[in-house]
């Protein structure tokens, strides 16, 4: 058997191996046992393959320290190799590790090189695949530029699925779907279910959790909200992409609660919104206090009271208008006062 297509035939055991449900530990010592027989063997294009895998490998079981480690060696190897296709691979692994120990310059730089190469070399759709999905992750996470995110998912997803990795389409899938909640896009949801290519993904526990939060999302439901990210923290919670925006979508959904609440009133009680909300009243002034200051309410907070009152259209304006003009004759009869003053002495 010639040494091709004996590397291809021992990568192709190990990646089988990598499937079976085992240790964590298990799967490392596996993969150096391999690079370390690679190595002894002299073959080196082998063992770079393998340290590769054994990258991504470290990612996958939030070993992120070791991935850039061991990702950071590899690269600089392989661009001396000019070897651009493994260069991809490591270069998108390397963002990955990047991004979840918070270092988003380096995700971003590394991705660089990755896109880079890509432009100047092949790149398999796997591969295409792949940069298109960090590059999503990178600019809804970094720049909150959800629609360019979006299409770099939409990207992804047809790549992914144009290969039959129904794996990683469905996390394309996911952050699709996040990105629609995020540009407060929800109603568009139902005809993206429903064609042909995302059909077989809606069964997914990713999808059916992303999809319960976006339903809260879309009743304007808190308690939904909170529901769905307590029944679904593995996908939620514990992902790194998701977890980014979920004090932001928390936010939105605190603020759409309490202009639910809130609608039919002209003036309302804060103790009576934090109540029908379920919270305590220190958050809920909190939040609307930053509602009117953002301009998503017309209205203001009556301390003495302890009331919202709420501006009919326009109605902002001319308060606004009144006081000016309070403040402006203030500072006109203040001069006039201090004159006077002056005469006195």
């Amino acid at each position: 058997m010639g040494k091709a297509r004996a590397s291809k035939l021992i990568r192709d055991i190990v990646e089988h191996a990598l499937v079976i449900d085992q240790g964590k530990a298990e799967k490392v010592d596996l993969l150096k046992n391999c690079i370390k027989w690679a190595t002894s063997n002299k073959r080196e294009f082998l063992r770079r393959s393998l340290q590769a895998r054994l990258v991504r490998l470290h990612n996958d079981i939030g070993e992120f320290m070791n991935a850039q480690t061991l990702g950071q060696e590899l690269s600089k190897e392989l661009k001396k190799l000019e070897d651009r296709e493994l260069l991809i691979e490591v270069s998108v692994e390397e963002s990955k590790s990047a991004f979840n120990l918070n270092n988003f310059q380096k995700a971003k730089t590394t991705l660089l090189t990755a896109k880079t190469s890509t432009n100047s070399a092949f790149a398999s759709p796997q591969l295409q695949a792949s940069v298109d999905l960090q590059s999503g992750v990178l600019y809804s996470s970094e720049d909150r530029d959800y629609k360019t995110s979006f299409s770099y998912f939409y990207e992804a997803f047809e790549g992914f699925s144009s290969i039959g990795d129904k794996k990683n389409a469905t996390v394309a899938l996911k952050y699709m779907i996040l990105c629609k909640i995020m540009l407060n896009e929800v109603d568009q949801l139902p005809a993206i279910m429903a064609t042909k290519a995302v059909v077989p993904h809606l069964t997914d526990l990713k999808i059916v959790a992303i999809l319960s939060m976006a339903d809260a999302f879309r009743k304007r439901s808190l308690k939904d909200f909170i529901k769905a990210m307590d029944e679904h923290k593995s996908e939620l919670v514990e992902d790194k992409v998701v977890a980014v925006h979920s004090q932001n979508l928390e936010r939105n959904m605190l603020e759409k609660e309490i202009s639910r609440v809130i609608e039919p009133y002209s003036e309302i009680e804060l103790s009576y919104v934090a109540r029908v909300i379920g919270m305590t009243v220190p958050p809920v002034e909190k939040t609307i206090a930053r509602m009117v200051l953002d301009k998503k309410l017309f209205g203001s907070i009556d301390q003495h009271g302890d009331t919202v009152v709420i501006y009919p259209e326009g109605g902002s304006t001319k308060h606004f208008t009144r006081s000016l003009t309070t403040v402006k004759e203030l500072t006109e009869t203040v001069d006039v006062l201090y004159t006077r003053a002056k005469q006195i002495k």
